[in-house]
């Protein structure tokens, strides 16, 4: 009798790929995209002010934008992700079979200070991302996204999607969160996408983060040091404060996503987390286990920025060390200026990883944590 092999797969390039996913495929949407879709009184409002720039309401209404980069200029051939005909060409480059389409200019959001706008502007995005962007046959799904501000009405807008197809995911621009999203405040709206069985993308912006927290970063005037440090601290203090008030314990069916903050913090925040709560149990007196193993079960991590691509032993040890053979999925992070290709992770983790785990990472983690 023959017996089978049990020896994982070999991969080598991305054709020994059975699926590529590409979880953070950004759209470029401007103004003239998202205002016929705005219900009134705000369209009337912001329509009366003139057509503007390429940014719009966002020019208007979002603070800090003037201080970033342009988030398109450099690598990619076309700088707008507007129409089917943009997203082909970036599917071609990133050679995906299968895309969450995530916004750019709406991860500003959260910092809008009329509330209700906010969620105008969310339902508006939701609305033309339904009608112009997901196509489930040429594999281009989306990111329902959502206003923080009025958690309750973001979940009657995932009560409202809920049975729409190819909205795979519910993305909350968590950048400038205020309260952080471990309060109370937000149980309806996890309560929602529990219940239609889709996950939360938490996705930061660095200029919104700067008109919240931390009150350091008001005082710098450039965008580098804001880029570099601001992504990663705030899913800290937005993961600390979820852990300790217990939302994976509330919400055991609900799956979190930490999007495009690299890779290194975050073996260091489940162990100082850890090490903490030990000291300090009676401060999360719902978590009935490690705060890491809470990581480990329902928060997942997109790969982009791969940073040190250039020391494969590093990049590999901080793999291992959160579990991404099970957690991590790769992100282009197309078309911003920093965006990975395709091989970039494959090259690096080839030496160190078996073929069905950076299958995994690649696609088959993907396919089970989102709602295809």
């Amino acid at each position: 009798m023959s017996s089978q092999s049990t020896e994982p797969a070999t991969v080598r390039s991305l054709d020994d790929l059975d699926v590529i996913v590409d979880t953070d495929f950004h759209l470029t949407e401007r103004q003239e995209d998202i205002f016929p879709y705005l219900e009134d009184p705000f369209y009337s409002l912001l329509n009366s002010e003139g057509d503007g720039d390429d940014y719009g309401y966002l020019g208007r209404v979002y603070p800090a934008h003037g201080m970033l980069y342009s988030v398109t200029v450099g690598k990619a051939d076309s700088p707008t992700v507007r129409t089917s005909e943009d997203i082909q060409k970036g599917k071609d480059l990133i050679e995906w079979d299968k895309a969450i389409a995530t916004p750019t200019q709406n991860l500003y959001l959260g910092a809008v200070h009329h509330d209700d706008l906010a969620a105008a502007l969310a339902k508006a995005y939701n609305r033309w991302l339904l009608d112009n962007i997901i196509d489930t046959d040429e594999g281009v799904y989306g990111a329902a996204i959502v206003a923080p501000q009025k958690p309750v009405k973001a979940a009657e807008e995932v009560d409202d999607l809920a049975d729409e197809s190819g909205i795979a995911a519910v993305m909350i621009p968590s950048g400038s969160v205020d309260p952080t999203l471990g309060n109370e405040v937000y149980y309806p709206l996890y309560e929602a996408c529990e219940r239609a069985g889709l996950p939360i993308m938490m996705h930061n912006a660095a200029g919104t983060m700067m008109t919240r927290f931390p009150t350091q970063w008001q005082s710098l005037n450039r965008a580098l040091p804001v880029h570099a440090t601001s992504h990663n601290m705030m899913h800290q203090v937005n993961l600390a404060d979820m852990l300790t008030q217990g939302v994976p314990v509330r919400f055991p069916d609900l799956d979190f996503v930490i999007q495009e903050s690299g890779l290194g913090w975050y073996p260091y925040f489940m162990r100082r987390f850890d090490h903490d709560y030990m000291g300090a149990k009676f401060d999360a007196p719902m978590l009935e286990k490690m705060p890491s193993e809470y990581l480990r079960d329902q928060f997942y991590v997109t790969s982009q920025p791969v940073e040190g691509a250039d020391d494969p032993e590093y990049l590999n040890q901080i793999i291992r060390l959160f579990g991404g053979e099970d957690s991590l999925m790769f992100s282009s992070d197309y078309p911003h200026f920093d965006f990975d290709y395709t091989d970039a992770l494959m090259k690096i983790m080839r030496s160190e990883f078996n073929g069905d785990e950076i299958k995994n990472i690649y696609g088959e983690t993907a396919e089970q944590l989102y709602r295809f």
